[in-house]
């Protein structure tokens, strides 16, 4: 029908202006937290273009129902305040009718959100993760310079005579403290390395950054004796996170992880329920858009972005204080993270139902 195709149209556009700021917003905050990581040296434009992308689905898991609910209020708030809603229903349009684009929208936008949530999201978060690792790793190698002290690694420096190539170094001097083995508490052991030359290596995959050196000598020194060691090779862990693999963070975990581990763990069983809620928000705030928007009278567009940015605030609030209680053991996370998507279906089916019946939301006793 021509006119659910203009409504759709319309719809369309709003959705995909909102969708581009909401996401460029949010990915932009992310972005601000990672400025020292990604700014400057080591890090280029293919960085960040890596970072956005993997970023996407975790950012637009979170706006899609947003610009979702915005666009339907948008839409249907601009017809009602030029009483087109009025002259469609008039003309024996149905409300089911008239609100159909909104279904669609939300219908394909539920699609959409939980091919991130179930697939994507954890493939994105591991890649992301990587990613940071890889800028990481090369910013580290180019911090250390010619004839400077560097401090870039915790608890090491580093002095670095001549460095002919971005992978070769000759004249390395290094002096680091370990812990003590002994027993005895809060006592480092310094340790002073020097090695004709070395190279500067990092493993992504096993979160890794360690200099391989040749032809040196290692001092140990201890609280009573000191020992010495020549060596041919030599490698020296500058940065290691232990088994990454075995402490993967919960949102990059694939949903059959998370539905195998359920039961033992909380963190687990609130982000399996969570995969699936949010994007079960797309298709309520289809339903709850088009009949909530009779509301906004005359008021129009900014009436429906009123409505529509108050609904989603109420919304990610109960969701966050029901994760908090789920994540607290004081209600089951089934109740908790759904709990959001209860209330406002219910509100949904109620305001739809009466606004298809031509009655009002609260029904007054005469």
């Amino acid at each position: 029908m021509i006119i659910q195709r203009s409504i759709l149209k319309e719809l369309l556009i709003n959705f995909s202006l909102i969708l581009f700021l909401l996401t460029f917003m949010l990915f932009m905050e992310k972005l601000l937290r990672l400025t020292r990581l990604v700014m400057g040296k080591g890090a280029g434009l293919l960085d960040i273009l890596k970072i956005f992308i993997y970023l996407q689905p975790s950012i637009l898991l979170l706006t899609i129902p947003m610009a979702i609910l915005i666009s339907v209020f948008l839409t249907y708030g601009r017809m009602m305040a030029d009483s087109e809603m009025v002259v469609l229903k008039g003309s024996g349009m149905s409300f089911w009718a008239i609100s159909k684009p909104a279904f669609i929208i939300s219908l394909a936008g539920f699609l959409i959100s939980i091919t991130f949530s179930l697939y994507l999201l954890p493939k994105s978060v591991q890649s992301f993760r990587q990613a940071i690792f890889e800028v990481v790793a090369r910013k580290a190698a180019m911090v250390l310079e010619e004839g400077t002290f560097s401090t870039a690694f915790k608890g090491t420096v580093i002095f670095i005579k001549e460095i002919p190539s971005q992978d070769k170094l000759k004249g390395i001097f290094i002096y680091k403290e370990e812990d003590s083995s002994g027993g005895e508490q809060d006592r480092k052991e310094p340790i002073v390395i020097v090695a004709k030359e070395g190279t500067l290596l990092s493993r992504p995959q096993e979160s890794l950054i360690e200099l391989s050196m040749t032809d040196g000598i290692m001092h140990t020194f201890g609280k009573k004796t000191s020992s010495e060691v020549t060596f041919s090779r030599y490698n020296l862990v500058l940065m290691f996170t232990p088994e990454p693999s075995k402490e993967k963070k919960v949102s990059e975990m694939e949903i059959i992880e998370l539905w195998m581990g359920r039961k033992d763990n909380v963190l687990w069983n609130v982000e399996l329920h969570r995969r699936f809620a949010i994007p079960f928000a797309c298709l309520i705030f289809g339903f709850l858009g088009p009949a909530l928007s009779l509301k906004t009278g005359k008021t129009g567009r900014l009436g429906g972005f009123s409505l529509g940015l108050f609904t989603l605030v109420l919304y990610y609030l109960m969701l966050i204080l029901g994760e908090g209680l789920a994540k607290a053991g004081k209600v089951p996370a089934s109740v908790s993270v759904w709990g959001p998507n209860l209330f406002f279906g219910v509100v949904a089916f109620l305001s739809f139902f009466r606004a298809h019946s031509e009655r009002p939301l609260l029904s007054r006793k005469s």
